[in-house]
């Protein structure tokens, strides 16, 4: 993995190097130094969190009290085992075994601090290791130190696995199938799938399926398995007459001739969408159970395999269930019994623009079925995201949180001692993108803190309620890592994150910022990013680096020692500032995690993209930071950070001189029906033009570039391809560059940041 991330940054550095080196500098007309440039090949998402230390510790409870976890040192990653009743932590495993059994297996020799092995799995026994490492599954004996591939087919490796691992459910063309672990038998558990009207999978409009078979990736099956391991639901998908997509892959991996990738794609306002038909499956009978219910439509929801909208009761005999009309301005809650098919609709919730039961975008629902039969119930009824208590008739018994703030998710409810646990943001005050933990009595009472601390808190509770891991940062606070009972109390220090090789680089976390959005009321939160040789005397020219949401924000709230999204922004925000460039990230009106006016803004209204808010925060700023030159303004965005990047150098020409617009979702008519219709509004009208980038072409006055994979079939490349025929109809100016072999997941190959990096410093 070292000798791979070592290569890349290699070639990133040459190639950046011949690239931008003849360019002249912004302020001192001098060129740009090659240590501003090996700086910025230095501050590399995949680099710059590689040299960051005991941060990610990612626990994994194995038991009523007890968890695992890998604490990443710079000479070598360490795992330790912890059984908080008994007060013992010791070390799983010796590393250095480890390694030499690793390397003897596979034949590759490991010489870094990080494992080249994801998706850890400790016995319960705690005596074997299953894990994946190049592109492999492995099983280690810790008592001996043996080391054995699992030689399972793709297909098996990507399914789920039953509760007491008897089995693993799985996509095998257009149904599903089980794989008997004791015996390696396998057998269908449905028979009538066919190639669009199959089970266990989500529709081609949210699964990419061209990349799926371009790169031989096997589908995660679309469903959840009963407590009892003995029943599934999940979903038929019918995609019959949902209307053809297609991609040319033009360089194909092998042969001369282009091969056509078709798929099925429905667009906002489509007569015809996927429809997901519920159904139970009896895994011992293989019997299937229709569940009698409409089709559900395809909805935001599902733009994820691990948030399945449907649950099961203890009992193994309900389900329920999540149904949101097209348009997703309706919720209705349905229980239904899997032997039977009969279903009920417990209660429903209307609203005039689109109704969230989370705030985090295609998370699990906020939802939480009782064993008494009441339901917790998220909701934005009153302005702010809190949590309802209704019997099991659907009747309101009571708000169980209330305030200028918002719940975010609900982590575990206790049932036996009456405790919900659940993220909060906003009401410590502060930044309020912050989550806290917080419980609360199942009748509403006594509602309490449970991790003070200004930061952003990553939480994970013991299944037996007896204690949680709290690992706490901000962007100018590396991740601490503490294990406290349930009622917040301190009982070990588990982790501090050591960012000293970044701190020896001259790096400085960016500061956080506070300005007004366009209102002068309302504030906004951002991070102004500075490079690591930075000399107030001078004028910089300035970056603002975006995404509009709606689902989501920009500016990292945690340390970004990971590769999350955030993160990798984060990162790639400081390594252009190391090219020098003030970089600035911030969160307008329309975005997500606030209150429901604030978020409603952008419903109808794409254009926008909280355009007016950044101009009126990056002049807030400037007259604070006289270092701030806003007469050469850039932005960078991917994605509807792409679209976004092409409605500011199209709308507000006289601001933003420079653009970089990376597979932009230029017209959200052309991109899948389950976001514009949520976020555009539904039935789809003429409305709809208001967001089409294509219809401002003629007042491009700057530099653009616009960048695409051709082979994205999440954001297609037509979207770029007719924004650049609408503007060289306009007769303007413009580059456009398109990546061979390149899905939505380009953004982080070194050619495309030579790309993006060099066009600014050429042009701003």
């Amino acid at each position: 993995m070292k000798f791979k991330t070592l290569h890349i940054s290699l070639l990133f550095l040459l190639i950046l190097t011949l690239f931008i080196s003849p360019v002249l500098a912004k302020d001192t007309n001098n060129p740009v130094l090659q240590h501003e440039i090996a700086m910025a090949e230095f501050f590399y998402p995949d680099n710059a969190v590689s040299h960051i230390y005991h941060a990610d510790i990612n626990p994994q409870w194995i038991g009523p009290g007890a968890f695992w976890y890998e604490d990443t040192a710079r000479d070598k990653s360490s795992f330790y085992y912890i059984n908080v009743s008994q007060g013992v932590k010791k070390r799983l495993f010796d590393t250095d075994k480890f390694i030499r059994a690793l390397e003897k297996a596979t034949g590759s020799s490991i010489k870094t601090a990080r494992l080249p092995v994801r998706d850890m799995t400790l016995s319960p026994d705690e005596k074997t290791l299953t894990f994946t490492a190049y592109d492999n599954q492995w099983s280690c004996d810790l008592s001996t130190y043996t080391i054995t591939k699992i030689t399972l087919p793709p297909e098996i490796e990507a399914g789920i696995p039953s509760p007491d691992n008897s089995a693993v459910a799985y996509v095998n063309g257009s149904n599903l199938w089980m794989y008997e672990t004791k015996t390696g038998k396998r057998s269908p558990l449905t028979i009538d799938g066919t190639d669009d009207y199959f089970y266990g999978k989500r529709s081609d409009t949210v699964r990419y399926p061209a990349s799926e078979a371009r790169l031989n990736e096997c589908p995660t099956p679309y469903l959840v398995w009963s407590m009892d391991s003995e029943k599934i639901a999940t979903y038929k998908i019918d995609q019959r007459n949902v209307s053809p997509l297609w991609l040319i892959q033009n360089a194909p991996e092998t042969g001369k001739r282009p091969i056509l990738y078709s798929y099925r794609f429905a667009y906002p306002g489509d007569a015809v969408v996927p429809m997901y038909e519920p159904v139970t499956i009896n895994v011992d009978e293989k019997r299937v159970v229709p569940m009698k219910f409409r089709a559900q439509p395809e909805v935001s929801m599902m733009d994820t395999d691990e948030d399945v909208l449907q649950w099961w009761d203890s009992t193994g005999n309900t389900t329920y269930s999540l149904f949101i009309e097209r348009g997703e301005k309706t919720l209705r809650l349905l229980a239904g019994d899997s032997n039977t098919g009969e279903i009920r609709e417990i209660l429903s919730e209307n609203a005039q623009t689109y109704i969230e039961s989370n705030l985090q975008y295609a998370d699990k629902p906020n939802i939480v079925t009782l064993k008494n039969g009441d339901i917790v119930w998220f909701s934005e009824r009153s302005g702010w995201g809190h949590l309802y208590l209704y019997d099991a008739k659907g009747n309101l018994k009571k708000q169980l949180t209330n305030g200028n703030w918002v719940v975010r998710k609900i982590i575990a409810v206790d049932e036996k001692n009456g405790h919900i646990y659940f993220t909060a943001s906003g009401k410590e005050g502060g930044n309020p993108y912050y989550q806290y933990l917080y419980r609360v009595q199942t009748d509403g009472n006594d509602l309490k803190l449970l991790t003070p601390g200004q930061a952003e808190h990553n939480i994970s509770i013991s299944p037996d309620f007896s204690c949680f891991i709290d690992a706490y940062s901000r962007t100018d606070l590396p991740t601490v890592t503490v294990l406290r009972s349930m009622d917040g109390t301190l009982l070990m220090q588990l982790a501090t994150a050591d960012d000293s090789d970044l701190q020896k680089k001259g790096f400085i976390s960016p500061e956080r910022v506070t300005v007004k959005a366009r209102d002068g009321t309302t504030d906004l939160y951002g991070l102004v990013f500075k490079p690591t040789n930075f000399d107030e005397t001078k004028k910089y020219p300035v970056i603002d680096v975006v995404y509009p949401g709606p689902y989501t924000i920009v500016t990292a709230t945690h340390y970004p020692a990971d590769l999350s999204w955030n993160s990798k922004i984060f990162w790639t925000c400081q390594m252009l500032s190391e090219l020098g460039y003030v970089v600035v990230t911030m969160d307008g009106l329309g975005t997500a995690y606030r209150s429901k006016e604030f978020h409603n803004y952008s419903y109808g209204h794409l254009s926008d993209c909280g355009l007016p808010d950044h101009i009126a925060g990056l002049k807030e700023l400037a007259k604070k930071y006289q270092f701030m030159d806003l007469s050469r303004v850039g932005m960078y965005g991917k994605s509807a950070g792409g679209f976004m990047t092409a409605q500011a150098m199209l709308t507000y020409p006289d601001f933003y001189k420079v653009g970089v617009a990376a597979s932009g979702d230029h017209d959200c008519r052309l991109y899948g029906s389950f976001w514009g219709e949520k976020y555009e509004g539904y039935p789809v009208t003429e409305a709809y033009s208001e967001q089409v980038t294509a219809l401002k072409a003629e007042n491009l006055a700057g530099k653009l570039m616009l960048l695409t994979g051709d082979m994205d079939d999440n954001v297609h490349p037509s979207m770029t391809l007719q924004l650049a025929d609408a503007l060289q109809k306009a007769g303007k100016q413009f580059e456009m560059f398109v990546f061979t072999n390149k899905n939505h997941d380009l953004n982080y190959d070194p050619y495309y940041l030579k790309k993006m990096m060099g066009y600014f410093v050429e042009n701003l």
